[in-house]
């Protein structure tokens, strides 16, 4: 039986998803490392690579963390817009979220289908190849220390995909 993304009665990811760690990794590092970006700020960054010695230790949380922040510098290069993201330690994840975590899980998963339809709701064509590989090089760092994460299948991800967007999420 596979294991399913767990969702409340309203649609919203229940909070559970995120103590897992595969998906923890990414959301958190994510919405770390981002914040780092948009705040020019050390301490986020500093808080995710805390987070990520915690989970994977000094050695390989390090090594990791440099997947992640080429993931995030390339997502960042080519968005056509700021990311949507929560407060780092939020239960939910907002859309670009579900998006982002889908990339991943999509590229460890093999699954072309969800992977193309959340990296058409973040990147513009022109620069889907360099986040693809730049996906694909986190996703596999995280396998190599057995993050792996639970798969999204494509009909949840186009249905996050068809709501409307916000323009605040908390």
């Amino acid at each position: 039986m596979a294991t399913r993304i767990p969702v409340d009665t309203s649609g919203a990811v229940m909070s559970h998803y995120l103590e897992r760690p595969p998906e923890k990794l990414v959301v958190e590092g994510l919405r770390r490392w981002m914040q780092g970006c948009e705040r020019g700020s050390v301490a986020c960054w500093e808080r995710a690579a805390s987070l990520y010695a915690e989970e994977l230790g000094v050695a390989e949380g390090s090594r990791v963390l440099g997947a992640l922040a080429h993931w995030v510098a390339t997502l960042r290069t080519w968005m056509d817009r700021p990311a949507g993201l929560s407060p780092s330690e939020c239960p939910r994840l907002c859309r670009d979220e579900c998006f982002a975590v889908t990339m991943i899980a999509a590229c460890q998963n093999h699954d072309d289908d969800s992977l193309s339809h959340a990296l058409g709701r973040l990147v513009p064509p022109e620069g889907r190849g360099d986040v693809v590989r730049a996906t694909r090089a986190f996703a596999d760092a995280l396998a190599e220390t057995g993050q792996i994460l639970i798969p999204v299948p494509g009909a949840v991800i186009r249905e996050i995909g068809s709501r409307p967007c916000r323009r605040q999420f908390h």
